[in-house]
């Protein structure tokens, strides 16, 4: 029995259950993902576009399920990472382990550029000038409040991202109940969905329901700072999916009505219905008030996991050793944390400043983030039972969601790719090139470290002190 844990450094049993769910929850945004993505998803999905989320969300549901494997049998700060080495071995565990650091990294390099371009579009209200200089000062400050939140401690992060995620959701939901309702009582008609062929572009808009649940699992980074993670963890990655689920269902069934539609500008701002009359301008300003909070919690949320992601190969060595620290007043990733903030904020201002468009940025950097995800999602769904016959404990139930969720992803993948003439390629070939990289500095570290192979996937160990404690990390329930 080990001395001390491979991840320690990190604060153990701090967090409750909702506030794991709020790591969850947060990495997704779904404030400003159940105003804008279904109505983009309806001119490609049509009159299909509740299906669409309905069968996504059981689609991420049975994600869900293969990643409880796992979490009720260790405690892996790195998430899907470690569950896929432990189920595949380590070469596939590095792929997953690089596209879940691709996915955070995007999605918080999104959420930084959205909470910053929202903010200026409130301000602009107030006359401040609506231009990438402002933008790109608000992206550095919202980096900075973020990574002093997280550096703090996760506890404080963890609240904050709780509380301002129910705002954003309770706003945003608010919104459209009294937009579909103006819509109703005005004798609006429904918007006609402009889809030329039916069902053409169906898979695309799949793909895009898929992305709006993305970072679901990220509770899994959290395990170690989790009180009873067994627990706690896997039904915060368990309900998470069906919880999204309805939400996103129920905006895209308020939005049906023509209560709002997704803006043109340079971000993807709502607008309202002309029935909302003078109070027009009210509404659009507490939704982006919403929108504003969630993509800021989304920034914590993402990044928490991405630095305890790192945190975990740093231990491991496929990083540097030095990216493994732990500050020893507050017990969080800060080399982690202060290594991927500047990127996380440099990145999406470079990009905005070649592009002109803050909406051009967004989406490229949540295709790419797409890209991550559905990758790491892919393997953990292979890995779930090649690692429960490995311990002697597969049955039926993994093998067909496993392999069935798998082969879905990856028909919707291809089926997108085929019938989309937007340039979905190029999102392709940048998650290819990075994940080649991340190959790349692998070979590197293990030329520099031979057994590199056989340390990676650490997770929380039961040590020699824990066995007088009251912190029993090896109970799966209690």
């Amino acid at each position: 029995m080990r001395s001390r844990s491979p991840v320690w450094g990190l604060r153990r049993a701090q967090l409750s259950f909702a506030q794991v769910l709020g790591q969850s929850v947060s990495a997704v945004a779904p404030s400003a993902v159940m105003v804008t993505l279904p109505a983009l998803v309806m001119p490609a999905a049509g009159r299909a576009t509740l299906g669409v989320f309905v069968v996504t969300a059981l689609l991420m549901t049975a994600v869900g399920y293969c990643a409880a494997q796992f979490s009720t049998r260790m405690v892996a700060v790195s998430g899907v990472y470690s569950y896929t080495v432990k189920g595949l071995g380590p070469i596939p565990g590095i792929a997953a382990g690089w596209s879940v650091i691709i996915g955070y990294a995007g999605a918080a390099m999104a959420s930084t550029l959205g909470a910053a371009g929202y903010l200026t579009a409130l301000l602009s209200r107030l006359g401040v000038p609506d231009n990438p200089v402002t933008t790109t000062l608000l992206a550095v400050l919202v980096g900075v409040v973020a990574l002093a939140l997280m550096v703090r401690g996760v506890r404080l992060s963890a609240r904050i991202m709780l509380t301002v995620e129910v705002f954003a959701i309770v706003a945003a939901s608010a919104v459209l109940i009294i937009a579909f309702t103006g819509s109703v009582t005005g004798g609006h008609d429904p918007p006609k969905m402009a889809v030329t062929e039916p069902h053409s572009a169906l898979g695309f808009a799949m793909l895009l329901a898929i992305t709006s649940y993305v970072g679901f699992e990220s509770a899994g980074t959290v395990a170690r700072e989790a009180q009873r993670p067994f627990v706690t963890v896997t039904r915060a990655i368990r309900w998470t999916p069906l919880a999204l689920g309805v939400l996103y269902t129920f905006a895209a069934a308020m939005q049906s009505a023509g209560g709002i539609t997704a803006g043109l500008g340079s971000i993807p701002i709502v607008r309202m219905p002309e029935s909302a009359g003078a109070g027009s301008t009210a509404l659009s300003i507490v939704m982006e008030l919403g929108i504003t909070a969630s993509w800021f919690a989304c920034v914590i949320g993402s990044t928490t996991a991405l630095s305890r992601t790192l945190f975990a190969m740093g231990r491991e060595g496929v990083v540097s050793h030095r990216i493994g620290h732990a500050h020893q007043v507050f017990r969080t990733p800060h080399i982690a944390l202060c290594a991927a903030i500047p990127l996380i904020v440099a990145v999406p201002i470079g990009y905005l400043l070649i592009s002109g468009s803050t909406r051009e940025v967004l989406i490229g950097l949540l295709a790419v983030s797409a890209h991550g995800y559905i990758g790491a999602y892919l393997l953990v769904c292979l890995a779930t039972p090649a690692f429960l016959r490995r311990i002697g404990e597969l049955t039926a139930t993994p093998v067909f969601v496993g392999l069935a969720a798998a082969a879905m992803m990856t028909a919707i993948i291809t089926w997108a790719a085929f019938t989309v003439e937007s340039p979905v390629w190029i999102a392709t070939a940048v998650y290819a090139g990075l994940l080649a990289t991340g190959f790349g500095v692998f070979a590197l570290r293990r030329r520099m470290i031979p057994d590199l192979a056989h340390r990676v996937g650490v997770f929380d160990e039961t040590v020699a002190g824990d066995v007088f404690a009251d912190y029993n990390p090896w109970e799966v329930r209690r």
